[in-house]
């Protein structure tokens, strides 16, 4: 009997563990709807829209990846301290300045990669933005069912070299919805040779 009991409460903890593991995951996802229908509406106002306003009339939404967590990738953060600042290729002939501030190793399938994050230099000053990196990155969705210019993912600079970057999170460049913007092209070394199937797809609307 006594291990009749032992059996039941170990069923019970495991049973608590996979009920609170759902609860996170529905949360999870919950808030990155919440994050995207925020941004539609954003989008579908004339005033706050990178669109075409020619497709104002017709917007009902982004197009996304299903949210799947398992693009949620832990990985480990490098800082790259000896980098010069340089001078990132754009879309037009704006000249940012920026500086590699890391790289992010990770894991998919199996698979090892390294994404370069950089820091923008003319925010080295700015108390709202001095703390983030970004990432922007091409990979095999690129010009098929995402934006060909490549995508982008904000982090802010991490505190340990253990760190989460969410490609559920990844975003279009304006580019992607009108040519009238000037958008930063990943550089050659942030190419991933895997099909990252989450974040922002190529936008429905847009003819590139």
């Amino acid at each position: 009997m006594k291990h009749f009991k032992i059996y039941q409460l170990l069923f019970l903890l495991v049973g608590l563990g996979f009920a609170c593991q759902n609860e996170e995951a529905k949360s999870y996802i919950s808030e990155i709807e919440q994050q995207r229908a925020e941004k539609n509406e954003a989008y579908s106002d004339s005033l706050t829209s990178p669109l075409n306003p020619i497709h104002l009339t017709e917007f009902n939404g982004l197009d996304y990846f299903p949210i799947d967590p398992d693009f949620r990738i832990e990985g480990i953060f490098k800082t790259t301290p000896e980098e010069k600042p340089f001078v990132m290729a754009t879309s037009t002939d704006r000249a940012p300045i920026y500086r590699k501030y890391g790289n992010f190793y990770f894991t998919i399938k199996g698979e090892k990669f390294v994404l370069g994050a950089f820091q923008d230099m003319d925010s080295i000053d700015d108390t709202l933005y001095n703390k983030h990196l970004f990432l922007p990155f091409q990979d095999l969705t690129s010009s098929k069912e995402s934006y060909g210019g490549g995508r982008y993912i904000d982090i802010l600079i991490p505190q340990s070299d253990s760190i989460i970057v969410d490609f559920n999170l990844a975003y279009n460049p304006y580019c992607a919805y009108h040519n009238r913007w000037s958008c930063v092209i990943p550089p050659p070394e942030n190419f991933l040779e895997v099909k990252i199937l989450a974040g922002e797809k190529e936008f429905h609307l847009a003819a590139h």
